[in-house]
Order: C-alpha cells, then structure tokens, then sequence
C-alpha cells in the first residue's frame, strides 16, 4: 500500500490497556509498522486511569500525548493513522 518506506524511523508510542485485547492491538501495531517500514518502540501502560482514559475506552494507542486509536481497529485503519502522524510524514518526504 505505501510503497515508500520511512527511513527506518522509530515512532514511540504507549499502549493503554491489559490481556488479550491488549495483545491483540499490540500484534496489528507491529503489522502496521512493518508495511510502513517503521521501528515502533512501545511502552505499556496498565492502568489506563494514570493516562486519563477510563477501563472502557481501552485498548487505546497514544502518540505524544495524545490518543489515537481506542478499540481494536483494523490493521489497514491503523496503518492510515500512523502514516497520518507528523514524524512518519516528515520521513516520507526525505
């Protein structure tokens, strides 16, 4: 789909959440930054209150702070998020 790749950048982002659906949207993140060509280094965050987020809204996905994705979208609408995200823009363009 994106036939450019990133330039091997590394985005930094935090996952919200536990169990299986945690893993889950942790499993399509990886798939999603192996078709951009992107390094992901992810945190994970339990507690999805020490974020501001409530039990019910998670999994979720933060990226600088601010959240991106709650719930378990699909591989190609995650893809289209982090390649809507400034640092994968700025490495497309190189």
């Amino acid at each position: 789909m994106y036939a450019e790749k990133m330039n091997d950048k590394t985005m930094k982002l935090t996952l919200i959440g536990t169990g299986e659906p945690l893993l889950r949207l942790q499993k399509r993140l990886g798939c999603a930054a192996t078709e951009l060509g992107v390094t992901l280094q992810l945190d994970i965050e339990k507690d999805p209150g020490a974020v501001g987020l409530r039990y019910e809204q998670t999994p979720a996905v933060l990226a600088q702070g601010r959240c991106i994705v709650i719930g378990l979208p699909r591989t190609e609408e995650i893809v289209a998020l982090l390649h809507a995200l400034p640092e994968t823009k700025a490495g497309a363009q190189e």
